[in-house]
């Protein structure tokens, strides 16, 4: 009995000691499905919205450019190592484009917060950064260990009491150990590899870092004069990490890591990276197979109270086959026979029976693990836009799995078990069919893009395929007609104006390039500048001055017909280039652009364009020095045509402005009036006097960008609306300083409703601070209006106009100037 016991401790122990030696064990395990938040919340999978399908899947990875070998750059500058090459993999095999961004680990975590990348490709998982991140299932294991030079051992973390410890900032070791409260002072700085250097060169004494990462530098930069402790700090699940919230994100890249481990990736890209440096305590491997150890330990158990219980059930059995022995002896030969056939049947179904309940669990764990297999699958087509098909060797139709059917081109029970050729267009199956073979024979991803004509028209599908079975495939297939139809607007855009669209100054320059040859000489360039468009943004808005620019471009388009190619190079200038025309042609070319422009008006402005223009005539001509002479030709020209039509649209404008209220003419009229009697009774010069008249006239001009509903509103207006209303003197000044003779006028009208007491505006000027004759027109201004009709009043009569003026002298107005008007002018 003592031999038995002794057999079964030996076999447990072996067996223990196998699993733990394993090599297999000391790797990650995808089955736990742990979410990032709550292991024990039921997952929600969210479908996502038409307006999610046609989203841009580019995702763009970070993680610490010093962290090999999880992630670092290496010396051709490309990022690579553990996390990247395992996080780019996951994301790829859910269809994602991605972009890797490697950086500082402190600002990487702060760009995941704020959105500028989409995921940290390695983060240690804790209950505190659950509460800012959501994390993926587990990618390795592993824990920090204390480096200290080779005459120095530490045995235990508390040995770091009061010590100074050289830490990478936001790490999660120096997370662990404050916590522990030993009040250590830590060094931080940006990289592992910068803490190993500083305990190497006697600065510090102590420095934790990742066990795998240490090991990493210590042998790529020769570090020999330093050791690791083979201490465990804070063994703890390593993931890819997602903003928290970003559940569909996180869904995915689950969903890429489980294709990973299923097709043997996941352990190429482990092998590859953590294999050669991935160094494992005994302490480690007991922690990480405590469960199995203790399912050992509890199995040995039952076995000794099992052998304890055989031994009295094997003593009662003897005594009784004694007994029956002693009863047998007496009976005949022939029940002996039988006895032993008896007994030997009775242990065959025994046998049988032992067999059978083991196939029955190992059935029923079948089941289990097809049915949470089933559920994965079913959940991963439900979060996925595209359509999974399962084809054979020879391109016939096996399953399809899609959630919205309606997408097909055909009913799935119509096409189930037909060829390719039977279903989709024969240039399309004779592509598909050659992928098939592809990725059957080298076992590889393969992957086209194809169109196919629908009711709803042409719809454009990227389709992938991998080898699943030994004869069978599967290809997923990827509405990608949204991206098509993104990606022709960005390519029109990268070469056109968006608000003309003419070329921009991009393909001007490189058609200048390509124009640049005696096949196209004559080659004419004309320079245009558009006059008055920042007058008329300023005047009437810029929706008013983008009209401008799309009449200017009509009308170059109409007049040049497909003789010109016309570019938009600037915010108001315009480049045409004429091969194969001179300047006497290109000369009636801008007649017929001028006589065109003559014809269209914005906000009653005519338009104007001033052109300056040069040839090209022999190929030894520099090119750019042709275009310099066109600028230089249109700037001389701008200068005699643009003070004119800055002029005229003054004019313009300030007829619009009455058209617009009839109030606003007859009020500017009077105030001019006031303001030429008070200038008179002030005996200022005859120059200054006329300079007041007209400034009188033109003091309310900004008004015409106000709205007209706020000018004519009979009611009371309100706060949004009266900041809008005193804005005018602004937008005034802005209008009247683009003309060079109206400059000091454009002062007076900026500063006309500044007050005495400096509580005006725009400025909040005082006293003799405000201008002269911008006081004159305050006292205009505020009379005039008092005494008028006005919408949301009745006309004051001339003695509280006076009463109010005397009140407010010396507060709001110059008080000399209000006594010369009440007693000179009034």
């Amino acid at each position: 009995m003592i031999g038995i016991k002794l057999k079964v401790f030996i076999i447990v122990v072996i067996a223990i000691l196998t699993c733990l030696l394993g090599n297999n064990y000391g790797k990650a395990v995808f089955a736990d499905n742990r979410e990032s938040v709550d292991p024990n919340k039921e997952t929600i999978y969210k479908v996502l919205s038409n307006d999610e399908k046609k989203a841009d899947r580019t995702i763009i990875i970070g993680d610490d450019k010093d962290y090999p070998p999880y992630s670092f750059i290496d010396e051709n500058g490309n990022p690579t190592g553990f996390d990247v090459e395992l996080a780019k993999a996951a994301a790829e095999a859910m269809g994602f484009k991605v972009k890797i961004k490697l950086g500082v680990w402190s600002e990487a975590m702060d760009e995941l917060e704020s959105g500028k990348i989409d995921v940290i490709a390695g983060m240690f998982h804790s209950k505190d950064r659950e509460k800012e991140y959501s994390f993926t299932t587990k990618t390795t294991i592993t824990g920090a260990d204390v480096f200290t030079k080779n005459g120095k051992s530490i045995r235990n973390i508390s040995e770091l009491r009061g010590k100074t410890v050289v830490v990478q900032a936001k790490e999660i070791s120096e997370e662990y150990l404050k916590k522990q409260n030993l009040n250590i002072n830590f060094i931080e700085v940006h990289s592992s590899e910068e803490a190993l250097k500083l305990v190497s060169m006697n600065k510090y004494d102590y420095a934790v870092v990742s066990a795998v990462i240490g090991h990493y530098f210590m042998k790529k930069d020769k570090i020999s004069n330093i050791k690791g402790n083979g201490l465990v700090i804070n063994p703890d699940d390593y993931c890819i990490a997602v903003k928290k919230g970003n559940d569909n994100l996180l869904f995915a890249l689950n969903g890429g890591l489980q294709v990973l481990k299923a097709t043997g990736k996941y352990d190429e890209i482990y092998n590859k990276w953590l294999g050669v440096y991935e160094e494992k305590t005994f302490y480690q491997t007991v922690i990480e197979y405590r469960g199995l150890i203790m399912v050992s330990v509890a199995s040995m158990l039952l076995l000794i109270l099992w052998n304890r219980t055989l031994k009295k059930r094997v003593a009662v059995r003897t005594k009784e086959l004694l007994e029956a022995n002693e009863a047998l002896k007496k009976s005949k030969q022939e029940l002996l026979v039988s006895n032993e056939e008896i007994e030997a049947s009775y242990n065959e179904l025994v046998a049988i029976e032992e067999e059978l309940r083991s196939q029955y669990y190992r059935l029923m764990k079948s089941e289990e693990n097809l049915k949470k297999s089933e559920e994965r699958n079913r959940a991963i087509v439900t979060a996925i836009p595209d359509i999974i098909f399962i084809v054979d060797e020879n391109a016939v139709f096996k399953d399809c799995q899609i959630k919205d059917t309606s997408v097909l081109i055909m009913p799935k029970n119509e096409f189930i078990g037909k060829t390719l050729w039977d279903v989709l267009p024969p240039k399309i199956a004779e592509a598909g069919f050659e992928k098939i073979k592809a990725a059957l024979k080298n076992n590889s991803l393969e992957s086209f893009q194809y169109e196919v004509d629908m009711p709803v028209g042409k719809k454009y599908y990227e389709l992938r395929i991998v080898k699943c079975r030994e004869n069978e495939v599967i290809a997923i297939s990827r509405d990608i007609t949204d991206e098509r139809k993104n990606q022709k607007k960005i390519e029109f855009l990268s070469y056109n104006d968006q608000l003309t669209r003419l070329y921009n100054r991009r393909f001007f320059e490189e058609e200048l390039e390509r124009l640049n040859n005696k096949e196209n000489l004559p080659l004419t360039i004309v320079m245009a500048d558009v006059n008055g468009l920042k007058l008329i943004n300023d005047s009437f808005g810029h929706a008013a001055g983008d009209e401008l620019l799309k009449k200017v471009s009509s009308v170059m388009l109409n007049a040049c017909g497909d003789k010109g190619i016309i570019s938009r190079v600037g915010g108001d200038e315009f480049v045409i280039l004429l091969p194969k025309t001179n300047e006497l042609e290109a000369g009636k070319i801008l007649r017929r652009i001028s006589e065109l422009a003559s014809k269209e008006k914005v906000e009653s402005i005519n338009l104007s364009i001033s052109f300056g223009f040069a040839a090209k005539y022999h190929e030894e001509e520099d090119v750019f020095e042709v275009l310099k002479k066109a600028e230089d030709f249109m700037y001389k020209k701008k200068l005699f045509e643009s003070p004119s039509m800055r002029g005229k649209t003054i004019s313009a404008i300030i007829n619009t402005l009455h058209e617009k209220n009839k109030r606003e003419e007859q009020h500017s009229h009077r105030v001019s009036e006031y303001c030429n009697l008070l200038g008179k009774a002030m005996n200022l010069p005859d120059g200054e006097i006329q300079e007041l008249k007209t400034v009188g006239l033109l003091h309310d001009i900004g008004k015409v960008a106000i709205d007209e509903n706020i000018l004519n509103k009979p009611g009371k207006l309100i706060d949004e609306e009266w900041e809008e209303i005193k804005r005018h003197p602004e937008i005034g000044y802005r209008i009247l300083s683009s003309v060079n003779d109206m400059a000091e006028m454009s002062e007076y009208v900026l500063a006309h409703h500044e007050r005495w007491d400096g509580k005006g505006y725009p400025k909040g000027l005082k006293g003799d601070q405000i201008p002269l004759k911008s006081r004159i027109i305050a006292i205009a201004d505020a009379f005039d209006a008092m005494i008028s009709e006005r919408a949301y009043r009745s006309a004051l009569s001339k003695e509280i106009a006076v009463e109010e003026l005397v009140k407010n002298a010396g507060i709001q107005f110059d008080p000399k100037l209000v006594k010369i008007f009440i007693e000179k002018v009034v």
